[in-house]
C-alpha cells in the first residue's frame, strides 16, 4: 500500500501509527491511522452557540467525544460573558492530515485536527488574533491551548481532558495589548522573528511585574552578564526593558517562542520529572534549587513542587513562566546554556530595549 509510515507519541493518546496519502512526505498531506487511535471516537456534538455562525453547519460539528463537555462549556461561558460576537466564522475541527506550520515548513507529525481535538475560528478575518484574543482565556481555563503560542491564533486545541468542567469564574488573563512591534521583531539566530502574540504577552507581563525583579542586587546575574552588550543601566525602567529583551532572545534560542515546548531530546540528563525541560525558556524543576524564592513562587502559584506539575505550569501559566525565568536569571546564569556561553549576546539589540522601554512606560 502506498504512503509514508509515521509514528507519534501524542500527549493525550500515547503512541500512534499512521500512513500518509502520498509516497513522499508532503506538507499537510492526508493521513490514515493504522494503530493507537480510534477515529470512531470523533463524534458529532451540537454546539448551540454556533447555530448562526458561518460554516458551522448549524452548530453540528465533529469533535473527540472525551472533549465534548469542555467544548460545550467553553462556548456556553463565551455566550454568558457577552463574548459570542467575537466568534465570526467556524473553520474546521476534524481533518486527518499532517501539521501545516505557519512558517511554511514541512512537518511529519499529525495535526491535532486529526484527533478531533482542535477547532479553528475566525481564520480569514485578517485580525491576526485580534478577534480570538478576547475568547482565548475562556478556552485556556477549560483545558485548551491557544494557537497564538505558535503563531496560529485562529487555532485552539485540547491540552488536557476535563471530565466535569466548571463554568469559568474569577479573573481571566488580561487581553493582550495592541502594539505595533518593530525593533523587537528582529530575528534571533536561525529561529526567525518572535510572533506578535508572544511579544504582546511579554509586554503585558513587563508592565505589571514587581519592581523587585529588576532591582540591583549583589549577585552575578543576568545584568552583570550582559552589561557589556546592553549597559550601562539607566534606572529601573531601563533594567525592566533589558530583562524583556533578554527573555525575547533567550526564548528564541530555547524554543523558537513555543510556550508548549517540551523535553530537550538532545539532553541525556532530561529523563526525570525534575530534569525534563518545559515551556518557552526550557526550565526544569531542579532549577528551583537556585533559590528559596523560586520554590516559594511555584508553591504559591501551582500548589506543588512536583516535577510534572512544574512542567505543566511552565507551559500553561505564561505569567508564571515569565516571572519564574526572570527571577531565575537574577539568581544564576548557569541554568541556560545560551546565556552562560554568551550565545545570546550578539542577538541582543539596544533598539529593541528602547522599544520595550517605551512600551512598558
Amino acid at each position: 500500500m502506498a504512503g509514508m509510515i509515521g509514528t507519534f507519541d501524542h500527549p493525550l493518546f500515547g503512541v500512534v501509527k499512521f500512513r500518509t496519502k502520498h509516497d513522499a512526505w508532503v506538507r499537510g498531506d492526508s493521513i490514515t491511522f493504522i494503530d493507537g487511535f480510534d477515529s470512531n471516537e470523533i463524534t458529532r456534538v451540537h454546539v448551540p452557540q454556533l447555530k448562526n455562525v458561518k460554516n458551522a453547519h448549524g452548530g453540528a460539528i465533529r469533535f473527540h467525544k472525551k472533549a465534548h463537555a469542555q467544548l460545550l462549556k467553553a462556548f456556553e461561558d463565551i455566550e454568558r460573558m457577552g463574548l459570542l460576537h467575537h466568534v465570526r466564522t467556524f473553520d474546521g475541527t476534524e481533518n486527518a492530515r499532517l501539521r501545516r506550520p505557519t512558517s511554511g515548513a514541512l512537518s511529519k507529525l499529525p495535526s491535532n485536527h486529526s484527533f478531533g481535538t482542535a477547532i479553528d475560528l475566525n481564520a480569514g478575518d485578517g485580525s491576526n488574533g485580534g478577534t480570538t484574543a478576547p475568547i482565548a482565556p475562556v478556552f485556556e481555563a477549560l483545558g485548551f491551548t491557544w494557537g497564538a503560542a505558535f503563531n496560529d491564533p485562529m487555532h485552539f486545541e485540547v491540552d488536557e481532558f476535563v471530565v466535569n468542567p466548571r463554568s469559568v469564574a474569577g479573573p481571566l488573563r488580561a487581553a493582550l495589548p495592541k502594539v505595533d512591534f518593530h525593533a523587537t521583531k528582529q530575528t534571533v539566530f536561525n529561529r526567525g522573528a518572535p510572533p506578535d502574540s508572544f511579544l504582546a504577552e511579554l509586554v503585558g507581563w513587563g508592565r505589571a511585574a514587581p519592581d523587585e525583579i529588576f532591582a540591583p542586587n549583589q549577585l552575578a546575574d543576568i545584568y552583570s552578564n550582559v552589561l557589556g552588550v546592553l549597559g550601562p543601566w539607566q534606572g529601573l525602567r531601563h533594567r525592566r526593558a533589558v530583562m524583556l529583551e533578554v527573555l525575547r532572545v533567550l526564548a528564541g534560542f530555547e524554543s523558537s517562542w513555543d510556550w508548549n515546548a517540551g523535553v530537550d531530546t538532545t539532553n541525556p540528563t532530561s529523563v526525570t520529572p525534575d530534569t525534563i525541560e518545559a515551556g518557552a525558556w526550557q526550565v526544569s524543576a531542579n532549577s528551583m534549587a537556585f533559590g528559596q524564592e523560586l520554590k516559594g513562587l511555584v508553591l504559591a502559584k501551582v500548589g506543588s513542587l512536583d516535577g510534572d506539575d512544574f512542567q505543566r505550569a511552565m507551559k500553561k501559566d505564561h505569567p508564571l513562566a515569565m516571572e519564574y525565568v526572570a527571577r531565575l536569571l537574577r539568581r544564576t546564569v548557569n541554568h541556560h546554556g545560551p546565556v552562560k556561553r554568551h550565545k545570546i549576546d550578539s542577538w541582543l539589540r539596544r533598539d529593541a530595549v528602547a522599544e520595550f522601554e517605551a512600551l512598558v512606560s
